[in-house]
């Protein structure tokens, strides 16, 4: 219930309580001349609450068409995000089949060289790199770069005795990815010891 509904149902409680009850034995002169001023209180107390209730009850439909029209707002919102996602699958699947479709263009671009080009002697093989070439490629690939390498400049101001906050701020990183390229690079070199 609002406040404003209770306070007018407490003022009439009152009024008609007030009104019920037996008063106190009047005098002829006083009920004669006080008749008209309080039959208009109870006229204007009266009107007040009407005008009151009506007030009350006109918010009330207000907010209750605002409310249906929020719902309604909602019930179109979640039809727009089925189509959506209804299309979004749609093309998604249509995706999938293009790209499972074989592309016979490789063929055709086969043939269009074959023709644009006109018959040439091949070209003298290449020479084949040494294996110690390929090898010493292989192995590197396969080596992770060290911690000190990636991160040298970071580590270079962690040895002039920078504390963590000033290298973060000067790398332009957060304290905590700083303080984990520190522990890492411990950690490597108490293995590499």
């Amino acid at each position: 219930m609002t406040p404003w509904l209770s306070v007018v149902l407490f003022g009439v409680a009152v009024f008609g309580f007030s009104w019920l009850s037996p008063g106190r034995p009047r005098d002829d002169r006083a009920e004669g001349g006080s008749d008209p001023a309080y039959d208009r209180l109870l006229e204007d107390l009266e009107s007040e609450n009407r005008e009151l209730l009506d007030a009350v009850a006109k918010f009330k439909q207000e907010q209750d068409d605002k409310v249906k029209g929020l719902v309604k707002q909602i019930v179109e919102l979640e039809h727009q995000m089925k189509s959506v996602a209804e299309q979004s699958a749609a093309a998604a699947a249509a995706a999938t089949a293009a790209s499972a479709q074989p592309v016979p263009a490789p063929a055709a671009q086969m043939s269009a060289q074959a023709v644009a080009e006109p018959a040439q002697p091949p070209a003298a093989p290449e020479p084949a790199p040494s294996v110690t070439v390929e090898a010493r490629m292989e192995e590197e690939a396969l080596q992770p770069t060290s911690i000190r390498v990636r991160y040298a400049e970071l580590l270079a101001l962690h040895d002039k005795g920078r504390s963590v906050e000033q290298i973060a701020k000067t790398a332009g990183m957060n304290k905590g990815e700083v303080q984990l390229i520190l522990q890492l690079a411990r950690r490597e070199e108490e293995q590499l010891a």
